[in-house]
């Protein structure tokens, strides 16, 4: 029992990023798009009003609905984030763990 104990943390750990982006995916695409949000937009915050990254929770949170048009619209580069990040969580579940 306690080998397999260890060998559950060592995998936990080595799959930990793939974890971490598949809860981010989850979040943005189970948040509604239309509502108003708080934002930890450092430039944002400072009244700047371009930011390269604003609106890409939303363009995931559209993508996930099917709604493509409204996707793009929030962020043109919300498409190729979120294939980007699949693409990074299945090369690091095909990766293997090595137990020691």
């Amino acid at each position: 029992m306690k080998k397999s104990l260890k060998h559950f943390w060592q995998y936990f750990r080595a799959k930990l990023e793939a974890f971490i982006w598949i809860a981010g995916l989850l979040l943005m695409a189970f948040m509604s798009p239309a509502d108003s949000h708080a934002s930890l937009c450092p430039l944002s915050a400072t009244g700047i009003d371009f930011c390269p990254g604003c609106g890409l929770g939303q363009s995931v949170s559209y993508l996930a609905r099917g709604n493509f048009e409204a996707s793009f619209m929030a962020h043109p580069l919300g498409i190729f984030a979120v294939l980007v990040l699949l693409f990074r969580i299945i090369q690091i579940f095909r990766k293997p763990v090595f137990y020691y």
